[in-house]
């Protein structure tokens, strides 16, 4: 029994979320709706959104199909027209274009 056990917990840890340090949004991309449709870049050139992720600048996305997309956009975007802190849960995602950091949660700060 203990064994399953385990061996659930290596299963799920092997999609770890990640919790990259608190930034300012330094711009808004904005792509096709499936191609890391928003994408929200880093204030700080040096930063990271998730491990072998995108650098200079780093960057993370919501796709428009992923579960709450409208109301992590319309968040992201207001902290981004206020000038507030954002604090990322990414998910490394391995795409076509390599390592991509996924917003799974957000939290906007002053």
């Amino acid at each position: 029994m203990k064994y399953i056990f385990f061996l659930l917990v290596f299963c799920f840890s092997a999609h770890a979320t990640e919790n990259p340090g608190p930034f300012k949004i330094n711009e808004v991309y904005m792509a096709h709706p499936a191609n890391f449709h928003f994408r929200v870049i880093s204030d700080n050139p040096e930063a990271w959104h998730c491990h072998n992720g995108p650098k200079n600048p780093a960057w993370s996305f919501v796709n428009e199909a992923d579960p709450g997309s409208k109301g992590m956009m319309s968040a992201l975007l207001a902290a981004y027209v206020s000038n507030k802190t954002v604090t990322l849960v990414t998910l490394g995602v391995d795409t076509y274009a390599g390592r991509m950091c996924q917003i799974v949660e957000l939290k906007i700060s002053q």
